[in-house]
């Protein structure tokens, strides 16, 4: 191949790679939704401080969680990579959640454990998890990403989140 062939080979390339991504973003927004039919799971423990009943007891749970993000699609062709979504629920995984003010934080620092907490400002309940999930989500991905539910089962009975 002589080198006049070779350039107008990779013209052609460069613009049919960019009349891909032009059309990828005008579709608009898409939906990715990660764990719908198999959720992500992690085991986690927690209290609730000011619960009467035992789950102000330290106890926990092999969570289930699901995640749908809206935004638009990006040159590699999804809204985000669904590696990022379970590295943020993974932090949680092997954990124990409390919220801020629990005395067992100062025992789990006293311990050595201090790594092992997960601090909330607010009761590490399953309402209060989808909430902080999907703020963290919203934080770490990418711009062109509109709008991130999380719904979080902690028990078969228990489910908490808008999906």
């Amino acid at each position: 191949m002589t080198e006049s062939v070779l350039k107008e080979d990779e013209e052609r390339a460069e613009l049919d790679d960019r009349a891909v991504v032009d059309r990828l973003a005008d579709a608009g927004d898409r939906e990715l939704s990660v764990g719908r039919d198999r959720p992500l799971r992690i085991s986690a423990g927690h209290r609730l401080l000011r619960h009467d009943g035992k789950c102000s007891r330290p106890h926990g749970h092999n969570y289930e969680i699901r995640v749908r993000i809206t935004g638009e699609l990006g040159p590699e062709g999804w809204v985000v990579d669904k590696g990022d979504v379970t590295a943020v629920v993974d932090e949680w995984d092997h954990r124990f959640l409390v919220e801020e003010g629990d005395p067992l934080v100062e025992g789990f620092e006293a311990s050595g454990d201090g790594d092992a907490l997960v601090v909330l400002d607010a009761p590490p309940t399953a309402e209060v998890m989808s909430l902080v999930l999907e703020e963290k989500l919203r934080e770490r991905l990418s711009d062109r990403v509109s709008d991130v539910t999380v719904e979080v089962s902690e028990t078969s009975e228990l489910c908490a989140g808008g999906i």
